[in-house]
């Protein structure tokens, strides 16, 4: 199911009217409501047209900025957090910062990566360390499946934030090195050492979890 965050939603801070976002795993979230099968330029021009708008005080031209890029925000902020609530609030308060600091970008070619950065830094600043987050809904799999995929949730909920992050930008969403670098405004050095000792803390919680299992 597609996420319907609106421009009167971000703008008037209501939360009660939205329906379930869109998955971690569901597409991108980049095709424009109405346009289907449009080319990717296309989506693109039509991206840098509505930041125009807004710059130029059309706010009519929030809503399918949201529409176009909430899918992408949504997989992002997901891979960090792991719960829906915290997402939805970070998605919330960053196109809110995006309404009321679109006059800053001076290129809007610019903007995912401004936009991306943006909403890496509500994801920190929102999160309440939840130790065990809420799961998606899930459609029905195999009982072994269904227990190595609570298993694989498990491990990584158990991680602290700073490794969540950076092991859902890599692993989850195959960010480069190079640009969580740029997300999280820390050396390339940092990024690799921080993926290291993420990796390794997660295959600790995960083999714990599989032994636990067992002696069941």
């Amino acid at each position: 199911m597609s996420a319907t965050l609106t421009a009167s939603w971000v703008q008037g801070g209501s939360k009660g009217a939205t329906q379930s976002p869109l998955e971690l795993e569901g597409g991108e979230g980049t095709q424009v409501s109405g346009q289907p099968g449009s080319a990717s330029s296309s989506a693109e021009n039509s991206l840098e047209d509505w930041i125009r708008q807004l710059q130029a005080g059309q706010p009519e031209a929030l809503e399918p900025l949201i529409e176009h890029t909430q899918g992408r925000a949504w997989q992002i902020a997901y891979a960090i957090l792991q719960n829906r609530q915290e997402v939805e609030d970070a998605l919330q308060d960053a196109y809110l910062l995006v309404y009321q600091n679109i006059g800053q970008l001076r290129e809007s070619k610019a903007f995912w990566g401004w936009f991306k950065r943006l909403l890496v830094h509500r994801c920190l600043r929102l999160h309440k360390r939840v130790v065990h987050s809420e799961l998606p809904e899930e459609t029905a799999v195999p009982a072994e499946a269904s227990e190595v995929r609570l298993d694989i949730h498990d491990a990584f909920a158990r991680l602290s934030l700073s490794d969540r992050t950076v092991l859902g930008l890599r692993e989850i969403l195959d960010y480069t090195y190079e640009e969580i670098s740029q997300l999280l405004e820390v050396p390339l050095t940092t990024v690799k050492t921080r993926l290291y000792n993420a990796r390794n803390r997660f295959c600790k919680f995960f083999a714990r979890d599989i032994k636990g299992d067992n002696n069941r």
